[in-house]
């Protein structure tokens, strides 16, 4: 996977000319509601909550002896173990599904719909020590080889440019996690119940990637709810979004598999999963996901007042052409398949063929030697056009700029009133544009075009922001990590495939 977790949205087929802009906020998925850090179900302090066995409160008491100047060689261990990982890192992850079909992975699912883009964190235990951004060489290796799916390794191995593009996000997210976790962020009650829970999920993870066939009985739910009864009325006081699902017949069988989730990462917190060099590295990549996404939704939440009318009027002025206004006519050849008007019911699971792009291609030409002798361009749409989204209006669209596809924007623009384009090619097909008229956006006093300035700007002042503190922090990420690209798996290959021995087939 990539850090980058945007992709971009593909038009509709139906539509040549699609709605392109979006406005995208760097902000946290902040669903769980505020609570006081004594009623989080797990919070950084959660790490203990098996005291109630005596193997827990044993485990407690060594872990408590170690601040002992006589402690043991175990206790020494155990307090190196305890010791904040030096290298946290940042590549985003994709969490690994099960690959069986316990029960708990219908809640693990439910839980990490709540929380996209923030799963896996680490949450020390009751060391007081700051976490460590820094990651040493082999922390980089790790995370190329075990975090980067092949294709992407491949293409960062082959190309210094995004090599160098993944060490400047990774430096950017740990700089502000960094710096986030310093203003106190790590402490917030939500934040706390967030990664709480996303550190839950990563154990749980961990621990069934080594135990596929785990089964968790009803006893032992039982005695989690026994040792643990108010964890379930916290998880949901934390937690309103899933208070719905809990109503009614569904809460038994909800409460069942939270706790069926909640045995499972306190058997792999009694194993140390967590240490464990993959899962410790994907633990705290995530710890900085939820740091940063709470820190820029700060920044996003009061960006507003940091942007200025006189700002907003300058920046208009500087780029009044970017709010210009055209209205075209345009006519669509499509490479797509077409749906019939009234398809045969007997054949109603076939899709239409779509044309080959030189079919599409001789037809768009032979339009357009029409338009250019001087036939009528509206009946021609009417005739010829595979744009249901303009068809019935002439082919008629106003749009500025940024709202539709590249090359049809940028033929639209360079035309002057009148002009007809020559065949301009899209993902659609082939279009013949005509511009009607242009004229000048309706004004920075205007309120959508306010909002688009306010919106750029208040970007510009986030990434600038994050500029800052990248810039000023003393993160360190080296970037001559070996890039070599992880071999493929054999058990993960398709029977059949040419470097799968014949006894694994």
């Amino acid at each position: 996977m990539t850090l980058d977790s945007n992709t971009d949205k593909q038009p509709e087929n139906t539509d040549a000319t699609p709605d392109s802009n979006s406005d995208t906020q760097a902000t946290a998925d902040s669903e769980a509601a505020s609570l006081d850090a004594s009623d989080a179900p797990a919070t950084a302090d959660s790490e203990t909550t098996a005291a109630e066995t005596d193997e827990a409160s044993s485990e407690a008491a060594t872990e408590e002896s170690q601040a002992d100047s006589s402690e043991t060689a175990d206790e020494e261990a155990a307090d190196k173990a305890d010791e904040p990982s030096a290298s946290p890192a940042t590549v985003s992850s994709e969490t690994t599904a099960s690959k069986t079909g316990m029960p708990t992975k219908a809640v693990a699912a439910v839980l990490m719909l709540a929380f996209v883009g923030a799963a896996f964190l680490f949450i020390q235990r009751s060391s007081s020590k700051p976490v460590s951004y820094n990651l040493s060489k082999h922390d980089m290796e790790v995370i190329f080889q075990e975090m980067v799916p092949p294709p992407q390794q491949a293409q960062m191995a082959s190309s210094p440019e995004d090599k160098k593009k993944l060490l400047d996000e990774v430096r950017k997210l740990l700089s502000v996690a960094a710096f986030a976790e310093s203003e106190g962020y790590a402490q917030r009650p939500e934040v706390q119940a967030q990664l709480a829970l996303q550190n839950d999920l990563g154990l749980n993870d961990a621990y069934r990637k080594k135990y596929p066939d785990t089964k968790i009985s009803d006893d032992d739910i039982n005695a989690y709810y026994q040792a643990h009864p108010n964890e379930f009325d916290n998880f949901l006081q934390a937690n309103p979004q899933f208070q719905q699902r809990a109503q009614g017949a569904q809460r038994d069988q909800f409460k069942k598999q939270y706790g069926e989730f909640k045995v499972v990462a306190e058997r792999a917190r009694k194993e140390k999963l967590d240490e464990d060099e993959k899962v410790r590295l994907e633990m705290l990549i995530k710890r900085s996901d939820v740091l940063n996404n709470a820190y820029l939704s700060d920044l996003d939440k009061n960006a507003d007042k940091l942007v200025s009318d006189k700002e907003v009027e300058q920046y208009y002025g500087e780029h009044q052409s970017d709010f210009e206004e055209v209205r075209v006519r345009h006519i669509l050849i499509s490479t797509q398949p077409q749906q019939p008007p009234n398809p045969d019911p007997a054949k109603k699971g076939e899709q239409p063929k779509a044309p080959s792009k030189e079919e599409a291609r001789k037809k768009a030409e032979e339009v357009l030697a029409k338009v250019r002798k001087g036939e009528d361009f509206a009946a021609l749409v009417k005739q010829y056009s595979d744009d249901p989204g303009s068809k019935d209006k002439g082919g008629e669209y106003t749009f500025s700029h940024g709202q539709m596809v590249a090359e049809f924007e940028k033929a639209a623009f360079d035309l002057k009133p009148g002009e007809i384009s020559n065949l301009v090619e899209t993902q659609f097909g082939f279009h013949i544009i005509k511009l009607e008229e242009r004229h000048p956006g309706a004004g920075a006093s205007d309120p959508k075009v306010r909002q688009q300035i306010v919106n750029k700007l208040k970007r510009d002042k986030i990434e600038a922001r994050v500029d800052e503190i990248a810039k000023n922090s003393k993160v360190s990420v080296p970037d001559d990590f070996d890039t070599t690209v992880k071999a493929a798996d054999p058990s993960q290959l398709p029977a059949g495939h040419p470097t799968v021995p014949n006894d694994q087939q």
